[in-house]
């Protein structure tokens, strides 16, 4: 027992001589430098070279100093952290504190700058959202209003061809915004699953022939393939708006006497759905972007054909909602999208 203690006792002392690098506090030392700084006063008394009163003085004033020292040097570094957080209050993003040392100020202010970083890392994200909102938002309404304003001067004829072109503008607009409330509702966590039991192979056949129509008009091949798919526990609804992305996309970018093929196979726990096209593929330097909001690989393309930029990104979103992830690759003889979910649902 005794030597238990002794051990434990020791490990304390050694545990306290890692100050400054351990964080820990300098009390210890300061009662070891008392010690000696006491051994040595008690040596000048007994050799006999000074009185008591004056070597109590001078360790007293000695270790007053030094603490002094530590603690002002200490206070200093926190008064450095409290002005930073100050201007962190007052919205400045570009502030940020030196690191000192190794304890627990130092890891202290390393924290304080990572987190400023992401702090000003979702400002940037935020402005760059709201300038390609006002964008996009901007071209559909300069159409509106170049064609009514033409319809009114008589430029334009009233009939049904306009009516059907102002129609497209504002269900272009609508797109936009309900996507834009998709994935504001994804960033704030309030968008809910309604988990079911879904057959995936149904699901793809029931796209295949709703989208079969625009495929024929292009002179595309359209296939689906999900033979021996088990059930897959997700969001029916979220799923197919997934799919529908994608396959969407796909068809958007594959020219005529092309090929798009979604599959679906499960893999151990794992759902995996598939969408390959032979398009002309996506540029290498794109290909890192393609899931970022209003990102176009083929800009004039996109926006033409009323893509709002965002599909993708949902694709991403409702992904990951799930639990699973999404990959793309590409080359010059087309692109293939992955999508891999859990059979049995995310986790809870």
């Amino acid at each position: 027992m005794e030597r238990d203690a002794w051990q434990w006792r020791h490990r304390r002392w050694r545990r306290a001589q890692r100050w400054p690098r351990g964080g820990r506090p300098p009390f210890p030392f300061f009662w070891g430098f008392f010690a000696v700084a006491w051994l040595i006063a008690g040596w000048w008394h007994s050799a006999g070279r000074v009185s008591w009163q004056p070597a109590v003085f001078f360790v007293l004033a000695l270790g007053s100093a030094i603490f002094a020292y530590v603690t002002a040097r200490f206070t200093r570094r926190l008064d450095r952290l409290r002005r930073a957080t100050e201007q962190i209050n007052l919205r400045d993003l570009s502030v940020r504190v030196d690191v000192e040392g190794g304890d627990s100020v130092a890891a202290l202010a390393m924290s304080f700058n990572r987190m400023v970083d992401r702090l000003a890392a979702e400002e940037r994200s935020r402005r760059q959202l709201f300038a390609d909102v006002a964008h996009e938002i901007r071209h559909p309404l300069a159409v509106l209003k170049g064609r009514i304003e033409s319809i009114q001067d008589g430029v334009l004829p009233m009939d049904s061809e306009q009516v059907l072109l102002l129609h497209d503008a504002v269900i272009g607009l609508t797109r936009l915004v309900g996507d834009l409330r998709d994935l504001s509702l994804v960033d704030v966590g309030q968008l809910s699953l309604h988990l079911s039991e879904v057959d995936v192979a149904g699901l793809l056949q029931q796209l295949r022939e709703s989208l079969d129509p625009v495929a024929e008009d292009k002179g595309i091949t359209l296939t689906d393939t999900a033979h021996g798919m088990p059930t897959l526990r997700a969001d029916a609804d979220r799923l197919r708006q997934v799919m529908l992305n994608l396959l969407t996309n796909a068809l958007h970018y594959t020219p005529s006497d092309g090929r798009v093929d979604v599959t679906a196979r499960a893999v151990g726990a794992q759902a995996i759905l598939e969408v390959s096209d032979t398009g002309s593929g996506i540029d290498p330097e794109s290909l890192p972007h393609i899931f970022e909001r209003f990102y176009r690989a083929d800009k004039a393309r996109a926006r033409e054909s009323g893509g709002t930029g965002l599909g993708l990104a949902i694709v991403r979103s409702l992904v990951e909602l799930h639990g699973g992830d999404v990959t793309a690759v590409s080359s010059p003889a087309g692109s293939r999208f992955t999508v891999r979910l859990p059979l049995h649902g995310p986790r809870p």
